[in-house]
């Protein structure tokens, strides 16, 4: 049933519904105002825990800053709209101005939707919406750190194993594109700019990761995973620059046909290995053989290096990091997923 209401709905969702909920219920219980409560608990269910605690405490003190504005303003000249005005400004100006941009809608409409509200001695109206508040935050945290807990391992896994597979077909198309010219360049440094942001994306993912496991049980496996995980990826971002080396190489040089099959060949060997639990070094001995001669020998005159000496360099670079991947990675259990 769980299953069921999660596949509909959404863990987020779920958890925002309850969030409010417990704000709302403690807050009557108090007999204090819902309204602000539910807000700041609506917006402080964030995709990690270590987001929604860091932006909660931000948002705590721009609620406070909001509501200390507006009270003052209302006590110099009362419910009259040059009060919404300067309250609203001012709390964004701040907002703005200490980098808090994830907690000015908090700010400003706590600002706003207390000066209607406030009848009595401003400063307890103050404290309680200031409670309020934080009632809201801190529900919402406790929520997403005990329901559900985010887990993003299955989604990184996901999408490390769509960047290595776009990377290796990138390579391809990219030798293809310098080799034979039968690709478009506009098209593939698109791509090229696609797999660098999914990278990077992954990236930030693994060390959201790693600060929402400062608020969990210590588990080795988990740390042993992320560890495998950082590792690809790493990996997986030093062959990208080198997919942008191949890429950057002038299309107008010449390229011998002698050696457009070493490179395809050469690349066939590197392209198997990346499915490889452990890629032997004969592989890479094999590799560096065949790609040696086109560095050594093959230089063109007019230029510090040749088109096929650039691209064998890029190659036996992306060899090279392919093996020294799998060698790390089979020294200990090795991980299911594979370059």
């Amino acid at each position: 049933m769980t299953s069921w209401i999660q596949f509909f709905l959404g863990k987020r969702l779920l958890k925002t519904g309850l969030a409010v909920f417990l704000t709302a219920f403690f807050c009557q219980w108090l007999d204090w105002p819902v309204v602000f409560a539910v807000i700041a608990a609506i917006v402080t269910i964030e995709p990690s825990i270590y987001a929604s605690i860091q932006k909660g405490k931000v948002r705590l003190l721009a609620a406070a800053i909001g509501a200390a504005i507006a009270m003052s303003f209302d006590f110099l000249f009362g419910q009259v709209p040059i009060t919404f005005a300067l309250s609203a400004f001012f709390t964004l100006y701040i907002c703005h101005r200490l980098r808090w941009d994830d907690a000015i809608i908090v700010a400003t409409l706590t600002a706003i939707a207390m000066i209607p509200m406030t009848t009595a001695n401003f400063l307890i109206a103050f404290f309680i919406r200031i409670g309020t508040t934080s009632i809201g935050i801190v529900i919402s945290t406790l929520v997403n750190l005990i329901i559900w807990p985010p887990d993003f391992t299955k989604e990184i896994e996901k999408n490390i194993y769509n960047l290595v597979n776009e990377a290796r077909n990138l390579i391809k198309d990219s030798l293809d594109h310098q080799l034979y010219n039968n690709r478009s360049r506009k098209i593939l440094k698109i791509r090229f700019e696609r797999l660098y942001q999914g990278i990077e994306r992954v990236k930030i993912t693994i060390q959201s990761q790693r600060e929402d496991s400062r608020y969990r049980r210590k588990n080795k496996t988990n740390t042993k995973l992320l560890d495998d995980l950082q590792l690809q990826v790493d990996v997986l971002y030093k062959i990208s620059f080198h997919i942008g080396d191949i890429l950057s190489i002038s299309e107008q040089e010449r390229f011998p046909e002698e050696n457009k099959a070493i490179i395809q060949k050469a690349w066939s060997h590197i392209n198997e290995s990346f499915n490889q639990i452990e890629t032997e070094h004969e592989t890479e001995t094999i590799v560096r053989t065949m790609l040696c001669p086109l560095i050594y020998e093959h230089q063109d005159e007019k230029a510090i290096l040749s088109k096929s000496t650039s691209i064998a360099f890029e190659l036996l670079a992306i060899c090279h990091l392919v093996t020294e991947f799998q060698a790390k990675n089979s020294k200990e259990e090795p991980s299911k997923l594979t370059l």
